[in-house]
This record gives C-alpha cells, structure tokens and sequence, in this order.
C-alpha cells in the first residue's frame, strides 16, 4: 500500500471517529434546548421558547414534538396566523399526518372559529373512516376543548363506521357525565358491568366525582330495571347487584343497602359474603345499629365460614358504638357502658364457641382489655391469660400472654412485676404494635409510681413511633409530666394526679374524686390545676352528671378561673350541661338519687349543693335549660372562636336548637 493509500485509510477513519463522536453531542445539545425551551413555556417566556423551538424546527422539519412546542408558544403570544401558517406548511409536506390537522383545528377552535375547527376535524375522518385512532384523536381534543356533546358524536360515528356498537363506551359515558345527562352515561356503564364487571371499580370511582344526589338515584332506577332483565344468581345479576348496594351506600340508602346485600345472599347461596363487606362498611361511617344487623346475620345462620369473624366484627361494632357515644356526649342513662358489656360477651361467645379460631390470640387480647378497661375485672382478664399461655405457640404470641399479664399487674397495683412483664413483651415483639402498647403502658406504669424519670423516657422513645396510634397518648403523658415537674420542686401536683389516675382507670372513683377534691381550692397556677380539674369532671360524671356539672359550673364561675379555664374545661362543662339536659327531658335523672354515691370529700363542700340533687325533686336552679346549654356552648365559641371544638360546638347548637323545636 503505498502512502496516498494510507493516507486516506487514516482519513475515512478519523472522519468516521469524528462522526461517531459528533451525533450524540449533536443530539445531546438537541435535547438540551428542547429541555429548555419547555422549561421557558413553563415561566411564560414565550417569546424566548419560541425562538428556540422555531430554529429546531427549520432544523428538524419532521418532528412533531418541536413543531406542536412552536405552536403552544404562537398560541400563547396571540400570534395565531403564524401559528396556522407553519401547520399549513407542515401539512403540505405531510399531508396525512392526523395529529398536525387535529392541531390545526384546535387553533381554529382557540381563534373563535368554531366551523372552520369542526369542519376541519370532520375531514380528517372523512379521509380515514377506519381508524379508530383518528376517531379517537379528534374525541379527545374536543374533550379538552369542552366540546362534550361533539366528541360524543365522534364517538357514535366510530361505532357505525367501524360496526362495534360496545367501542369509545366508557369515553361516551364519561362524556355525558361531564354535560349532566346522567340516563344515557348509566346505560352506557352499565353495559360496560354487563360485559365485564372488573370493570365496575374504575366506574365507580368515576361517579365518586360527582357528588350529585340526581346521578345516584337515576343509576338506582336503572339498575333495578336491568335486574328484572336478567336472571337471579347469573353473572351479570350479581354484578349489578354489586353495583347496586354500592350506589345504595353512596346515597345515604343504608337500610335498602343492607336489604339489597341479603337478597344478593340469597342468590348466591351464602357465598359472596356481601352482608359481610357492608357490615364493616357501616361500621366505618358510624351506622352501627345496621351494622349489628349486618353481623347478626351471619349469627343466625346454622352454619357459614364467616360466622367466627362475625363474632369479632360485632364486638368491635360495640365497641366502636361505645366510644362513638362517649365522643359526641351522647352517652345517657349508662349506654356506652352497655354496649362495652354487649361487646365482651359477645367476644365471649366467639371463644366458648369457636375455642380453635384461627385468631383466638387476638380475640382473648380484646376480652383482657375489656375486663380490665370497661369491667374493671382483672380476675376475668387472668382467666384469659390463662387460656392465651395454653395455645401460645411462637414468639409473637409469648409477646401477648406478656403484655396481657403486664395489664393485669398493673391494674392491681404491683408495678415492679408489671414492668417485668411489659419489658419481656417489648423485648420478644421487637417492632410492631404490641410493641407499642407495651412501651406506652411501661410508660403509664412509671407514671403511676411516681417514677417520672422513667416514665419520660419510656414515652420518649415511643414517640418517635409516628405511626403508632399510642404516640399522641405518649406525648401528652410525658408533656404533663414535665409540666409538673417543672412547676413544683417536690411534684406534690403531679404526685396527687398520677394516684388520682390510676384510681380511674381501676374504676375506684370515689377515691380518685376524694384525692382530687382539695383542687377545687387551690389557685389556679397549681400545676396541673387544669388537668386535675378535668380528671375530677370525668370523675364525678362516672358516679353523678348532675353533681359533675354543678361542681364545674360553680368552679369555672369562679372570678380566679374564668380568665383561666382553658378550653378542655368549658368544652367539658359544655358536655355535662347538655347531659345533664337531655336527662332531665327523658326523665331519668330525677329518679335517681345522690345519696350514698357522693364521695366524703364532696359531702360538705361549697362546690357541691348535695341536698339539692336528692330525691325526686331536682330544683330547676340546679341543673340546665336548653337555652343554658346552649350559652355554654356560645361562651366556649366567644372565648375560642378558633379552637379545636369550635365546629364540633357550633354543631351542637345547631342541634339543640333542633331539639328544642322538636320539644
């Protein structure tokens, strides 16, 4: 090879190299002003972008992306005749390209000129009547366009042209949501269940956008009307009856919902557990008396998969009744009480009967917790622990035999064996919830004990647990510890509060009230004045409401407190005014008698006007009106307009003056 040839050989090459290394700048480049081109529409410097979308356009004709990007710019600066220009001039060189004509009949639309966008549009089809792409491309434009009525057109056209009556069903049905024309979008949905009810979700969340009570009902009326086309227990009946109970739901139709899940039941021999789902479904939306009915269902039946987990879904429905009526203050005459009994019986009734149910370590925490919390009984709550260190296998059940046995101790007072439990407990679980509990109440036991080193500690740690439900409950503890123990160098307030606490929550409260009773003397910087004030309240409310709220009422009265209250406190006494009315309306708090239930300390003190509340007489002075209660509700608003029960009060009145126009 001479070396002209190899000269050349080393050419080609290094223009080859050259070339190789060259396209990815090029494009890299490329890419860089396409970033920030959009970058630059986003600020709203359209000018800018446009200079520099314009220049990739001459330089890449063929790109739709750069020329779409040049046109959003045009069509921001008004500059519509160049926008309508360049896709013209893209057109003449490609002329069967769809999305440039579907652009160029979006700026018509954008220019005012509704026919000329149409008409547009409508050649498009025209020149590709089998291309259920073009069909769609145009629909969607007209939808963002708000074009409903127009896109739903384009869409029937399809179908005729394309001979597929089921095509664009869910885009046609969604079209005649958006323009309120409720009957055909149902038809067309429900066509959709028939053919495929996987389906029905992605529907249903569809009409979750709408919270319009016409839609519903139209979707009710047509869907009844498809079950008489269809026969019971097939396929498509169930799905619509699915859907049906939904709708129901989704109404506010709770009754005709649990009704329409029986039916469906019925069909379906006991298998679609449909009364199942929607009893925990009214359950979460606080309609418990269905709910009860909802599982009492299964209880009834001779025989069925879900009637062990019936039994624990319906305790947890008392239970959750219970704190529903202690929530909102609507526990009279002893009726959260009532339903934490119905809720450990039935409990009960699932472990006498089902003594190998595959969640019996669950269900024998729950009874525990209700013996100890509501019954106040912790000789029952060993009877279960007995029974979990029986069937005990692994670990994490060791983990509840320990923390249940933990609770038992510390309920009788021997906190040194509570902690060693409550420690193994926390040790074998490791990381979850039981964990969790057994840290807040190691925490609590310390408490108790006046052993608030500890017990700040404790908590501490499990309040960086920000998942955990005992969090809060950790935080205000140890809030209130360092409270008191800030204030008062001896921790007499705090000492007083923690034996005051576990009185109550042992359910001896005569002595926890007698503890606390001095505070009604005591100046308001006391520490922990507040909190004893409102542990005394919830206190005297277990042994008489009338004799709780006249105690709070005369207390907040006083010209020391008033400026000091607090809002906990009016909100309580808030609470105890419309009890203690709502009572007297039903005639139950004049038959019962103050006498024996007072505690010493509250015999002879000016707070408590004893020989008012007993006997059958209860003097009108003593106890509220519906227009008392509702000043107190309207001072705890004057005093925090804003405050955490501000809406909760406001719809309190709102009911009392309800009530009081039913009366």
């Amino acid at each position: 090879m001479n070396h002209f040839s190899t000269f050349i050989l080393l050419l080609l090459c290094v223009c080859t190299t050259m070339a190789i290394f060259s396209a990815p700048v090029k494009a890299q480049t490329g890419t860089g002003e396409y970033s920030l081109g959009n970058e630059l529409l986003r600020e709203g410097k359209f000018e800018e972008a446009y200079e520099i979308f314009e220049r990739m356009r001459i330089e890449n004709p063929r790109s739709f992306a750069v020329y779409d990007r040049a046109v959003t710019a045009l069509v921001n600066l008004k500059r519509y005749d160049e926008a309508i220009s360049i896709t013209k001039e893209r057109l003449d060189r490609q002329g069967s390209d769809i999305n440039t004509r579907v652009k160029l009949g979006e700026i018509y639309d954008i220019t005012g000129e509704r026919d000329q966008a149409l008409q547009t549009w409508h050649e498009i089809l025209k020149q590709h009547p089998e291309n259920a792409h073009a069909y769609r491309r145009v629909a969607e434009t007209m939808n963002q366009r708000r074009l409903f009525r127009e896109a739903i057109d384009i869409y029937e056209m399809a179908r005729s042209e394309l001979g597929d009556p089921n095509l664009f069903t869910f885009e046609i049905a969604n079209n005649y949501l958006a323009v309120a024309d409720f009957e055909p979008a149902m038809e067309e949905y429900l066509g959709i269940i028939s053919r495929d009810n996987r389906r029905t979700s992605l529907i249903q969340r569809q009409l979750l956008n709408y919270d319009e009570q016409r839609l519903y009902d139209t979707a009710i009326l047509l869907t009844e009307e498809r079950l008489d086309t269809h026969r019971p227990g097939s396929d498509t009946d169930v799905a619509y009856r699915d859907f049906l109970i939904w709708l129901n739901m989704e109404r506010g139709l709770y009754r005709r919902a649990l009704a329409a899940a029986r039916t469906l039941e019925r069909y379906t021999n006991n298998e679609h557990h449909a009364v199942f789902r929607i009893g925990r479904d009214l359950r979460s939306r606080n309609e418990f008396e269905l709910a009860e009915q909802a599982f009492t269902y299964y209880l009834e039946l001779e025989t069925h998969p879900l009637q062990a987990r019936s039994y624990e879904e319906l305790s947890r429905c008392y239970q959750d009744w219970a704190g529903y009526l202690v929530d909102r203050n609507l526990d009279f005459d002893g009726a959260a009480d009532s339903l934490y009994y119905k809720a450990f019986h039935t409990i009960e009734q699932l472990t006498n009967r089902y003594p190998r149910y595959d969640r019996l370590m669950q269900t024998l925490v729950i009874q525990s917790e209700l013996a100890l919390d509501h019954l106040k009984d912790p000789d029952r709550a060993e009877i279960y622990k007995k029974k979990m260190e029986q069937i005990a296998l692994d670990e994490s059940q060791q983990a509840l035999v320990q923390y249940v046995d933990g609770r038992i101790q510390l309920f009788r007072g021997d906190f040194t064996m509570a902690r060693v439990s409550f420690n193994r407990s926390n040790r074998i679980a490791g990381s979850n919830a039981i964990a969790d509990k057994s840290r807040y109440y190691l925490g609590l036991g310390d408490f108790y004990n006046s052993d608030f080193t500890y017990a700040r500690l404790q908590l501490r740690s499990l309040e960086r647990q920000n998942h955990s439900w005992y969090a809060n409950n950790a935080l205000q503890l140890r809030y209130m510890i360092q409270q008191g123990q800030d204030e008062e160098s001896d921790n007499a307030g705090i000492k007083r509060y923690a034996q005051a606490r576990y009185f109550y929550d042992t359910g001896r409260y005569a002595e926890a009230t007698d503890l606390l009773t001095p505070v009604l003397d005591e100046p308001v910087a006391t520490p922990l004045h507040n909190e004893s004030i409102l542990l005394l309240t919830r206190t005297l409310r277990r042994i008489h409401p009338g004799l709780a709220f006249q105690v709070v009422d005369r207390h907040t009265s006083r010209p020391s407190v008033q400026q000091a209250a607090g809002e906990r406190l009016l909100w309580e006494r808030a609470r105890l005014a419309e009890v203690v009315f709502i009572m007297q309306q039903r005639d139950t708090e004049k038959n019962r008698s103050a006498d024996g239930l007072v505690p010493a300390g509250l015999l002879d003190h000016p707070l408590a006007d004893v020989e008012s509340l007993i006997g059958n007489e209860v003097p009108g002075q003593v106890l509220p009106s519906a227009d008392g209660v509702t000043r107190y509700y309207e001072e705890l608003l004057l005093n925090y307009p804003d405050g955490y029960y501000s809406d909760i009060a406001r719809n309190r009145i709102r009911e009392l003056e309800r009530l009081g126009r039913e009366i």
